[in-house]
């Protein structure tokens, strides 16, 4: 392992071998270290922030080769209903992809997600990774000033689904009717090494669905 200091109350460790991100936040939050505030697992390392001056990185990574694994937390699997018809940029991004939209919507819903890093905004997941055939799209040359919430995008390798009305960049597909994170509740349901399972709907089941929270509705 590396580790890197971050700010005066963060560390960042990287290169972690057989560690898996996820499960070495999970241990590092198992360990109750008295002064950590968060362990934050993203694609290959983890973010360690202290509610105090952080120990320097030779005594995190001291700390870390103590750990035993454990037993990783199963990541939960969530099913996310998409109105894909709702998608402003489901024809270009099948047009750039060669393929109809039917076939963007099949190849979408037709694979399961793991969360590999939460960010950007509060409770935005993202998601990887995308079929073969949907890679290679590049962020939009002008990102929208305003993004709505509920609306799911793909870029590059993975997908997303914006939790809030924000800016973004990614090709949005589809729509969710489901408030998927709630800043005024403190609710961020997906968190990384959860799982997420996109359904297709149609227009009515999105209208009977909106607003409903998707901890409420996903088992």
């Amino acid at each position: 392992m590396r580790a890197f200091r971050l700010s005066a109350r963060s560390v960042l460790v990287r290169s972690l071998g057989d560690w898996d991100p996820a499960a070495l936040a999970e241990a590092v939050h198992r360990a109750a270290w008295p002064e950590l505030e968060e362990a934050v697992a993203a694609y290959e390392s983890v973010a360690l922030y202290f509610r105090t001056a952080a120990p320097g990185p030779a005594e995190v990574l001291a700390r870390l080769a103590g750990l035993e694994a454990g037993p990783a937390r199963i990541g939960r699997v969530w099913e996310v209903p998409v109105c894909y018809q709702l998608g402003p940029d489901l024809g270009e991004a099948a047009a750039r992809l060669g393929l109809s939209a039917e076939d963007v919507v099949r190849l979408h819903a037709g694979r399961e997600y793991r969360c590999h890093a939460v960010g950007f905004s509060p409770g935005f997941p993202y998601l990887g990774y995308l079929p073969e055939e949907l890679c290679g799209l590049p962020r939009l040359a002008s990102p929208r000033p305003r993004v709505p919430a509920g609306s799911v995008g793909i870029t590059g390798r993975q997908t997303c689904v914006y939790p809030s009305d924000t800016p973004g960049g990614w090709w949005l597909i589809g729509r969710t009717p489901l408030t998927v994170a709630s800043l005024r509740e403190g609710r961020f349901p997906i968190r990384p090494g959860d799982r997420v399972q996109f359904r297709p709907i149609g227009q009515g089941d999105f209208d009977r669905m909106l607003g409903r929270p998707l901890w409420d509705e996903s088992t």
